[in-house]
């Protein structure tokens, strides 16, 4: 996974993530609860973003979520449900 190390004004330091693998088939994603198939719909919709890495020449790769495209999917999907409420 990739992070970024973010200082905080007390001086604490975290990590926050960009990136994250898409879950092994079968398992859910540990950061939303979401599947392996609801993020290839997703992403085939436009609404969230994968990358796909693969080193030249090579038949296989990692496909990432970008974790920024999931949680603003999730934003804009909670206010359209509570705004309709």
């Amino acid at each position: 996974m990739n992070s970024v190390e973010i200082t905080t004004t007390t001086g604490a330091a975290f990590h926050r993530i960009e990136f994250f693998r898409l879950p092994a088939p079968g398992k859910r994603d540990p950061y939303f609860g979401l599947s392996r198939g609801w993020y290839y719909k997703a992403a085939a919709l436009g609404e969230i973003k994968m990358i796909s890495i693969r080193q030249r020449n090579a038949l296989r790769g990692v496909r990432l979520v970008v974790y920024d495209s999931v949680l603003g999917y999730i934003g804009r999907s909670s206010v359209t449900e509570g705004s309709a409420m």
